[in-house]
């Protein structure tokens, strides 16, 4: 069994045993969704001899996901949490190579990536509100969409390169600070930004800032 198998099975371990602690409060689960942008989806070399490269997206895009916490207490918890992002980029493109004609009309790629996320978190509570700083292990699958035109043979390449079929994984670090208030006795409200650093090649991969609604179970800790 592979890791993100793994880590899925852990997700559903912990949402199970949820349900018995929710007496004791110490569960919560919280939904995100906002901006990022990824610094590696625009590196790409498409300036190749003989070719037309599709390779490139646009660095800023989307983001949301869960998580789930076990707090410790009022200052510690420990997360699990899941995120998906996407960036593209529409294509137009028509030219004709070698008598063939390549004709592409608003067609989108797309790179996504999967973070799976084991984390750390230390609130500093204020007057009306707190200040959540979090860091942990990441781990990473994306899929890439691509499109290659040649002309040397004449051609068209259009490919998703994903883990399957290509082992496209990563694992890395996080790094997160969030400020949220309190709405009532079970829901806070918040915006957080995170940065992910992949260890595995050396280079930070996205940052992101989202809004975020967390449910408590039963009251505050």
């Amino acid at each position: 069994m592979n890791l993100k198998f793994k880590l899925l099975a852990l997700c559903v371990q912990i949402i199970s045993l949820s349900s018995f602690a929710q007496q004791k409060g110490r569960f919560s689960i919280e939904a995100n969704y906002g901006i990022q942008a990824n610094f590696f989806v625009n590196t790409y070399n498409e300036n190749t001899p003989f070719e037309a490269s599709f390779l490139n997206k646009n660095v800023i895009g989307s983001i949301g996901g869960l998580g789930i916490k076990y707090h410790f207490n009022n200052k510690s918890a420990l997360s699990l949490a899941y995120d998906r992002s996407a960036n593209t980029r529409e294509i137009n493109y028509n030219e004709i190579v070698n008598g063939v004609e390549y004709f592409i009309d608003d067609f989108n790629i797309r790179h996504t990536n999967q973070f799976f996320q084991l984390g750390y978190e230390y609130t500093l509570d204020t007057k009306k509100t707190k200040w959540i700083f979090s860091g942990g292990l990441l781990y990473l699958l994306s899929n890439q969409q691509e499109i290659n035109i040649s002309g040397r043979p004449s051609g068209i390449y259009i490919r998703e390169r994903n883990y399957k079929s290509y082992g496209l994984e990563e694992g890395g670090a996080f790094m997160g600070i969030q400020h949220a208030w309190s709405i009532d006795k079970h829901f806070d409200l918040g915006i957080r930004s995170k940065v992910f650093f992949l260890v595995s090649t050396g280079t930070f991969e996205a940052i992101t800032l989202t809004p975020t609604l967390t449910y408590h179970f039963t009251g505050k800790q």
